[in-house]
């Protein structure tokens, strides 16, 4: 229940934050090569994971490529100022060890997300999901400290969060999201985590 009361939290500040962003005038210059128009982001970021009850550490890094299509309307979008929502891919690399009463063992996670950005001034809000391969502890799948080893499994995510402009390069992010893993005793897992964008 908490996990929720705490998304929801999250899904609200993301949604005042986009309010108050599209009410303010956008100060990027679009024609020279402002933040929005870098092909490129690389992130990493860390916060809190609950598998099961308690929270642990949650370490992330992830490089964002943005994806064309509609190149040819940009003259257009420049002019009246609409830019739209701007898509990207996202590989990601994921940690994740438990410790105490959550049990023993790690999680890392390698994944590709699919990222829709919608900028509005000095603030950007984004959502997505994903795929990820998880290559987990058993004792952490089944929820067993006598059991060894590790297991591939299957995973998919959903997420939401929003990036706060320090420079026209770096920003600083906020994301919520919930990864649900194949075969776990605990297959939700609640994510919220903070961290830095660089874009070249």
């Amino acid at each position: 229940m908490r996990s929720w009361i705490m998304a929801s939290a999250l899904a609200l500040t993301a949604l005042l934050s986009t309010g108050w962003a599209m009410a303010q005038t956008s100060d990027r210059d679009d024609t020279d090569g402002g933040h929005k128009r870098e092909r490129f982001a690389l992130s990493v970021g860390a916060g809190l994971v609950e598998p099961s009850g308690g929270a642990e550490t949650y370490y992330t890094a992830a490089l964002r490529i943005r994806v064309g299509g509609r190149d040819e309307d940009s003259s257009r979008r420049h002019a009246t100022g609409d830019e739209g929502v701007l898509g990207y891919l996202e590989p990601e690399v994921g940690y994740w060890k438990a410790s105490g009463d959550n049990g023993t063992g790690s999680d890392t996670l390698f994944g590709l997300n699919l990222i829709g950005v919608v900028p509005f001034g000095s603030v950007d809000s984004f959502f997505g999901v994903g795929a990820a391969l998880h290559s987990i502890d058993k004792s952490l799948l089944e929820g067993d400290r006598t059991l060894s080893g590790t297991e591939s499994k299957f995973g998919a995510n959903a997420q939401f969060g929003i990036d706060i402009y320090i420079t026209s390069k770096v920003s600083a992010f906020g994301a919520g999201r919930f990864d649900l893993v194949q075969g776990a005793q605990n297959r939700v897992q609640s994510k919220v985590y903070l961290g830095v964008r660089a874009r070249f």
